[in-house]
This record gives C-alpha cells, structure tokens and sequence, in this order.
C-alpha cells in the first residue's frame, strides 16, 4: 500500500458498515476525496473527533483498492470557538457545504482551499459573520469563474451546485 500525507479540511462523515466512517476531505493538493477512518465509530478510537467536520488535520493516507484509508490523523486546528457559539458554527458548516457541493471530487482547488482556511480562521477571530460569508460567496464565484455582472454570488452559488440554500441563508440572518 502506497502511504501519503496530505493537510485537510473534513467536509462531511457518514457512517460506514459496522464501525468505520466514510470521511469527505478537502486538501489543497487533492481537492475533495473521500476516505475510510477504520474503527472511528467505536467508543474509544483513536481516530474518533479527528475526522469530524470542521477539522483541518494533516493524515496519512494508504491506497485502497477503491478508497483511500486513514491510517494516521492530527489535529491541527478543530475551530473550538466556533463550535462552541451556534451563528457561528452554523456559519462554518455552510461553507464546508458549499464546498461539499459545488467542487469536483478528485480535482485540486488550492486557491479554494485557502480561501477556505482563511475563512474559518476569520470565523474564529470573532468578525460578524454575515460579512464574512458574503466575501466567501463572492470570492468562490471569482474562482470558479462563473461570476456574471449583476447577479448576486448566492443565486450563481445556487444554479452552480443545483442546492436550495435558502435555509442557510435564513439562518444566518442575510
């Protein structure tokens, strides 16, 4: 098995047969993948809370034969503040949605990717997050190239990913 090390951003987990979790990640080299974390459903585990949304982390990954498997993870950075404010986690999961949604998988976004580090560490210092989440809004338009004069980046962000994010919008107050 080929290892590799890659610095991530967890999107989304699911679970996985009895006790594993599949895991969409976002790096700067790989884009958005998805990987196996073997045992991260049990109790204790030593994955566990490592590979949980809103985690940037570096991991080393092994090649499967169709995913990708999680032999090692560290938390660099698990965005707390945010976590522990609802506006503000409510904020961050919106961006990892967009993300989610509206990227390739397999394909490398490495301006996207810091915009969207950039963009959760912003989150965390405390700025009002309305202001925040529109610059992501217009800056993702600019990087996927598909800003067109006089639209508003959230209705190109909705016909881009083919999501009603009317909800998201709600609430967080825009």
């Amino acid at each position: 098995m080929a290892l590799y090390k890659t610095k991530a951003i967890s999107l989304k987990t699911s679970p996985f047969a009895e006790a594993d979790k599949l895991v969409t990640i976002f790096s700067q080299e790989f884009g958005k993948i998805k990987v196996l974390a073997k045992g991260a459903r049990r109790v204790p585990s030593r994955l566990g809370g490592r590979v949980e949304p809103l985690t940037y982390a570096e991991f080393l990954l092994a090649k499967g034969r169709s995913l990708e498997i999680i032999s090692q993870c560290e938390a660099l950075e698990t965005f707390q503040d945010l976590r522990n404010k609802p506006e503000k986690l409510f904020a961050g999961l919106y961006l990892l949605r967009l993300v989610e949604v509206g990227t390739a998988e397999g394909q490398p976004y490495p301006e996207l990717f810091q915009l969207l580090l950039e963009t959760l560490l912003r989150l965390k210092k405390g700025s009002e997050s309305n202001n925040i989440l529109r610059d992501f809004e217009e800056s993702f338009v600019q990087i996927e190239g598909i800003n067109r004069e006089g639209i508003e980046p959230y209705y190109l962000l909705r016909e881009h990913t083919g999501v009603d994010l009317s909800l998201w919008r709600l609430l967080n107050k825009r």
